[in-house]
């Protein structure tokens, strides 16, 4: 039943990227690669953190970016039980995509909600083309454009744990070096 029920989720979201950038694929597939990843790495619930990953970004894949976090908790509650999922379940998912945000009123405490925090952030190092493009796109010229960017990566740096800060260390690195030798 799990299974069936992560790929019915799984599809909900895909559908939802259908009509969004290449970026936004990208994303919602790695947050969850990411997560599964950790959660074996930590010994951390898989499925807590790969159901989250799914629902993380719910509300922003239906144009709502403000307290995307909160609200995004609150519509994976009702998936969730729709799906026949334990409130157990549902508790910690919620807790896991209202933490993932950078939002200081909502930090990260249980392990599965810190590898949620930290994979929507390794995603990142995923979209370097991605994020650029939407900088340029935005109209910051290259000196504007590499500031955004080399805050953005900074921001997501510190937001993530020491295990995934290992797992991108070098993508970070390449990233810092490139955007150095631009002017």
């Amino acid at each position: 039943m799990t299974k069936n029920n992560i790929d019915k989720i799984k599809e909900l979201v895909l559908d939802l990227c259908d009509d969004k950038n290449f970026s936004w694929n990208s994303h919602v597939r790695a947050v969850p690669k990411y997560s599964i990843m950790l959660a074996k790495k930590l010994g951390a619930n898989a499925e807590i953190c790969e159901l989250a990953a799914w629902l993380h970004d719910i509300k922003k894949l239906r144009g709502q970016k403000e307290l995307h976090h909160v609200n995004g908790a609150e519509e994976a509650c009702k998936i969730l039980a729709g799906l026949g999922y334990p409130q157990q379940t549902i508790v910690a998912v919620q807790d896991c995509i209202r933490t993932h945000s950078s939002d200081e009123n909502f930090p990260p405490e249980s392990i599965e909600a810190k590898i949620v925090a930290s994979a929507d952030a390794m995603s990142h190092f995923d979209e370097f083309v991605g994020l650029t493009f939407y900088y340029c796109k935005k109209g910051y010229n290259i000196s504007e454009a590499k500031e955004k960017l080399l805050a953005k990566y900074a921001r997501t740096w510190k937001k993530m744990m020491p295990q995934a800060r290992e797992m991108v260390q070098m993508r970070y690195d390449a990233i810092k070096l490139l955007l150095s030798t631009l002017s």
